[in-house]
């Protein structure tokens, strides 16, 4: 057992003085912590004696008032004030409050150093330290056996009987638990740990208290790549302390990683599943059944294209879609990742937050049946060029510009023909790029100095190849119909040119 703090009172060597709080001088110390933070106790768990610089002692009552609560609240053993010239007198409020609370003040003289004191309460505590060391020795022994054991659960529910408490590694954003296998925490809880990280912007103390209606909480950050956090609740007796709580969030980072290779097993072989069926290279019941077994039913499910983005973010993407239950498939060919995904808004927010607001993202109708991948394919190629031109860079098929005129391939490719047909058989026998020109033109609102940067020719270059366009297409684009007609045949192109190994040919898997 620790020392109390009359135990350090009465130490000679220490000088200490009681200075209020006297109900409390029997309370246990497990560790002394100094800190000069205004909220000390995010970084301790309980039981701590806080070694504080007089000087740092907030000067008002309001003040030394919050400060002596705070601490009250989050079971600190007691508060020590080293004194020198500066420090601001203790009101006799905070004195009367800490009296009621029974929060042991302390008065170090200055010529005693905190160093002095930590070494007393280490000392004192050695037997104590011997079984925290032993405990964390037990925390990385279960690790190792999980590890060595790949895909036996329940090791949190073996932790908790360690450090009797429950234990739940959850999502931040969404508190849903993230390893395979364990059991979700009351919904009350979870949505408690959600609302308090969410108020911090996600950045977290060493240690977050939670204190919702008597349920009482710790939340610890565990690192990884998704915002994640290591929640302890239901305690027996006292919450463990912060130091063998780190290592228990360390070890849980662990068990994620674990848990990712076999997630990176599964999306391999997801994009196998996805190019057989880009290809259609199975038949239809075969296709059937095998997006029936990945949780994408094809009645429910869309083509996803996505143009740019985190490069990053693309390599994690398939553990967060994983960390929300999303089934997905993810396929990268020629320079665009596809996915196949449930038809539902919950994808494409993870989409946009893994991969960054700059994503283009293309999203077909619902796939019906997987013999219609292919056209699923042009859609998708149809909508992600359209994203660039709406504000949140999504765009879906059914919701495309002039999507009613251009319905599938085949009125698309008649309008290209009817419009720039002559112009692309002129490019052709040429080696121009007057409909890369064009495009590009009208896609800069129709400016004649951005194109020229853009392309990278004088102006005057620009104005003789529009000049050129309007002669062979025997459009005029100063016509607002003329425009309009050139811009849904350029769109029209765009949808009947889907890049060449999107639907049959090489591809790779998304990184």
């Amino acid at each position: 057992m620790g020392p109390t703090i009359l135990d350090l009172v009465e130490m000679p060597h220490l000088r200490l003085k009681l200075r209020a709080g006297g109900k409390g001088v029997d309370r246990r110390v497990t560790w002394a912590q100094a800190s000069d933070l205004d909220t000390p106790w995010e970084w301790m768990t309980g039981g701590e004696l806080l070694m504080k610089n007089g000087r740092t002692l907030p000067a008002d009552v309001d003040g030394q008032l919050a400060l002596l609560r705070g601490l009250a609240d989050h079971d600190t053993a007691g508060v020590i004030l080293g004194m020198d010239p500066d420090t601001p007198e203790l009101h006799s409020a905070a004195v009367d409050a800490a009296d009621v609370m029974g929060l042991p003040i302390v008065i170090a003289p200055f010529s005693v150093g905190f160093a002095a004191i930590g070494r007393a309460v280490a000392e004192a505590n050695m037997s104590d330290e011997g079984r925290r060391l032993a405990m964390t020795e037990r925390v990385y022994t279960l690790i190792q056996r999980s590890v060595l054991r790949s895909g036996r659960g329940g090791i949190l529910d073996q932790l908790s009987r360690e450090l009797r408490c429950r234990l739940v590694l959850l999502d931040a954003d969404t508190g849903v638990p993230v390893l395979d296998g364990s059991s979700a925490p009351p919904e009350r809880l979870r949505r408690a740990v959600v609302d308090l990280v969410a108020q911090r912007g996600g950045a977290l103390p060493g240690v977050l208290h939670l204190d919702d209606a008597g349920m009482r909480g710790q939340i610890v950050e565990v690192p990884d790549e998704d915002p994640t956090v290591l929640v302890t609740y239901d305690f027996r007796s006292t919450p463990p302390d912060l130091v063998l709580l780190q290592h228990v969030a360390t070890a849980a980072a662990v068990l994620l990683v674990q848990q990712d290779i076999r997630r990176e097993h599964r999306r391999r072989l997801g994009a196998e599943t996805l190019a057989n069926l880009l290809d259609l290279r199975l038949g239809e019941y075969e296709l059937s059944r095998q997006l029936q077994e990945a949780g994408l039913p094809p009645e429910r499910a869309v083509l996803v294209a996505v143009r740019g983005g985190s490069t990053t973010g693309e390599r994690h993407l398939h553990l967060s879609l994983d960390r929300h239950r999303i089934p997905n498939l993810l396929l990268r060919r020629a320079g665009l990742l596809y996915a196949l995904l449930p038809a539902t808004p919950a994808p494409i927010t993870v989409l946009r937050r893994r991969l960054g607001t700059d994503a283009m993202i293309g999203i077909s109708d619902p796939l019906v049946s997987a013999s219609r991948a292919p056209a699923a394919v042009r859609e998708a190629n149809w909508a992600v060029r359209d994203a660039e031109n709406t504000a949140e860079h999504v765009s879906r098929y059914a919701d495309a510009t002039l999507l009613s005129v251009l319905r599938d391939a085949d009125e698309a490719q008649l309008v290209v023909d009817r419009v720039l047909g002559d112009l692309l058989a002129y490019d052709a026998a040429h080696a121009t790029n007057l409909t890369e020109t064009l495009d590009i033109f009208l896609r800069l609102d129709k400016s004649w100095q951005s194109t020229a940067q853009q392309v990278g020719v004088h102006r005057q270059t620009v104005a003789y190849r529009l000049r050129r366009i309007e002669e062979i297409t025997g459009r005029n684009l100063a016509t607002t119909a003329h425009t309009a007609e050139l811009w849904l045949a350029l769109r029209a192109r765009d949808l009947v040119s889907a890049p060449e190994s999107a639907a049959g040919g090489a591809h790779q898997p998304a990184l």
